[in-house]
């Protein structure tokens, strides 16, 4: 059997509990997959941007299937994006705004957005899931 493809998860997968690696071992295996023509695909519920974060030097070189599958981008190059319409993002919103205690994040292809009257302790703890992660006054800003 040949193989073309190698493709992980990170959380619980791929990084460690401190959400590390270790890069040396990583990049000696990346090289041999590459000497065979494996491809190295990451794929992951997490942002695109925090992804590349953790491959920084290979983020042309490498797939990336993020945010659920919402966003794939292969050598650099974006191939798929998927999206709600502006109509159904604001149906979405709308619902989820008349629940005044509910916190969310709206995720899209530039930034990840919270609200700015988002509690400190919500927004700090998004900011380690999205690395884009931008306040908006309202969400219909986003559209």
């Amino acid at each position: 059997m040949t193989v073309n493809v190698v493709v992980t998860d990170m959380d619980g997968t791929f990084l460690d509990d401190a959400k590390q690696y270790d890069r040396v071992r990583f990049m000696a295996q990346y090289q041999e997959l590459k000497k065979r023509n494996i491809e190295f695909v990451v794929a992951s519920g997490n942002q695109y941007y925090q992804l590349i974060s953790f491959f920084p030097e290979l983020k042309d070189e490498i797939s990336f299937v993020a945010e659920n599958g919402a966003l794939v981008y292969e050598h650099g190059k974006q191939l798929f994006h998927g999206e709600l319409t502006q109509h159904e993002s604001r149906i979405v919103i709308g619902e989820l705004l008349k629940d005044k205690q509910l916190n969310f994040v709206a995720c899209g292809l530039k930034s990840a957005y919270v609200s700015k009257n988002a509690p400190e302790t919500f927004v700090a703890r998004q900011a380690t899931q999205y690395h884009r992660l931008r306040p908006l006054h309202e969400f219909p800003d986003i559209a």
